[in-house]
Formats: structure tokens, sequence, C-alpha cells
């Protein structure tokens, strides 16, 4: 199926640290409710976003790291086939006796691809125990190229530039991005959008963990910088702050601006020397 219009819902919902089951229940909740109620406001979703490490808050712990296959891809799988959505965000994960934050997209009949986190936050010590990625990823779903982006790959502009190579219309980020640094996420959500002229989906969570407070601040933006969607709170089973952002996106415009404005023409050309995996 090809769809000219894309469904997102961006699920910014607190996270119980260190607690996957609890936080699978959680959510698990808030997206029956949201789903329940779709048809009064808004369209069925044809993707749900999560955020960054939504089974376990982001910790460091790799005594938490799952294997390929494990319990937070397992509960994405039978999540996405019942409520007939695509499911996306990151979990850690043991693959080759390397851990990586692994962003997982899941397709309602259970076909999985992911991307690993390139660029890890030295500033709290996920670069020591964790193992980067090197392969940027770009999904095809209903039609629409869609790029993975997890958290502080947002600062890293040639890391998501849209490229022959890496044609997206929908970059996704997954974050688990503290509130005193919200100015700067806003700020680069909305600069990855308008220069690589595609919209930009930032996915944030809220609550608290052991070292930091988290606002949300989630975001839709599209490809002239415009800020978009719809928030919805009576679907929260969480902390304030706590719902669901959604849109709907459409491609001729997109296209249409593109073919208009096509700056992407003028880009600089770069190299990127990547190790294989």
């Amino acid at each position: 199926m090809v769809k000219d219009v894309l469904s997102i819902a961006v699920c910014q919902c607190g996270v119980a640290w260190e607690a996957p089951e609890e936080n699978f229940a959680r959510i698990g909740e808030m997206i029956r409710r949201y789903t329940g109620q779709c048809p009064a406001w808004a369209e069925y979703p044809d993707i749900i976003v999560l955020p960054e490490f939504f089974s376990t808050g982001f910790t460091s712990n790799t005594a938490l790291a799952e294997p390929v296959d494990g319990p937070s891809l397992d509960w994405m799988r039978r999540t996405a086939s019942g409520f007939g959505t695509a499911l996306a965000g990151s979990v850690p994960v043991l693959d080759g006796g390397m851990v990586y934050n692994r962003f997982y997209f899941v397709r309602p009949d259970g076909r999985t691809e992911w991307y690993d986190k390139r660029h890890l936050f030295r500033m709290s010590g996920e670069n020591e125990v964790f193992a980067s990625g090197c392969r940027r990823r770009v999904v095809e779903y209903l039609g629409w190229r869609i790029g993975l982006n997890v958290c502080y790959d947002l600062r890293f502009p040639v890391w998501s530039r849209r490229t022959p190579d890496n044609d997206y219309e929908v970059m996704l980020n997954v974050a688990s991005w503290p509130s005193s640094r919200a100015a700067a996420a806003s700020i680069l959500a909305y600069a990855r959008a308008v220069e690589n002229q595609s919209w930009f989906i930032f996915c944030n969570r809220v609550g608290e963990s052991p070292e930091n407070r988290y606002a949300g601040g989630s975001l839709i933006v599209d490809y002239k910088g415009r800020c978009t969607g719809n928030f919805h709170t009576d679907v929260s089973v969480d902390e304030d702050g706590a719902g669901f952002l959604s849109a709907c996106l459409e491609r001729d415009g997109l296209l249409r601006f593109r073919e208009k404005f096509p700056a992407w023409m003028d880009a600089d050309e770069f190299e990127m020397n990547l190790e294989s995996v």
C-alpha cells in the first residue's frame, strides 16, 4: 500500500526507571486510550513513535541490555500487530558482544528494521559503555522513506543530511533530552527540517530519572520550518506533560516545494569514511 497522507502519533510519555514491564503496561495503556479515541479527533496512526530507551529510561546499566529479539522487541511486535500500526523507539541491545542504543522500526506484520545510534553522549559516559553505529538507515513504509535518528544525533547535520544515498521525506528522532537543554533541541529540530526539506519528528519523554528532568517538548516540524500537530493529554496515564502529538503529513506539498525551491541542488559535496558492520 502507498499512502499520500501519513498519520504520525508521537507518544510523549514518562518512563519508569529501569522497569521494562511497568513501562510496557503504561505505554500500552496510553496507546489503547489514544487509538480508541482517534475517530473523534484524529486520524488513526500509521506510525506511533516512542522515546529513546522507552523501556528503561536513559541508563548506562548494561545489565539491562537485551539480546536480539529480546522482550522489548517482542512487546513492540505484539503491540504493532494488536493495534495495526507501525511502532518506533529505541532500547539497549546486546549484539555480537557489544551493547548498542538500537532504534527499532516495527511494522504491524512484525517485520523489523533497525538503526544503531551513531553519536554517543560522552557527557554522560554513554560512549564508554555503548558501541557507536556506523550506518545511516532509511526505511520504506507505505511508500514513504523514513530516516532513523536518536537523540544526540540531532546535533550533527552532516550525519542527518539528505543525500541521494540517504534520501527521505521524514526523519524520526527519538530522545531522552533533558529540560536543561530544551531550547537547543527545538532550534536543532527546526534546522534539520529546513535544511533537508523534510519533516522532522522529535519524540521526547517527560518525568524524572536519577540524574535528569525531562519536559517533553516533542515536535513535528515541516519542510518549511513550521510547527504542526495537535497535542492530546486526555489519554495519559503518566506524569504531567504526557500525551500524544499527532499530525497528518501530505506528500504532494513536500514534492511541490522541493521542485519549486530546489536548494538541495546547491548542497556541498562530502564524504563519510565509515567502517562496515
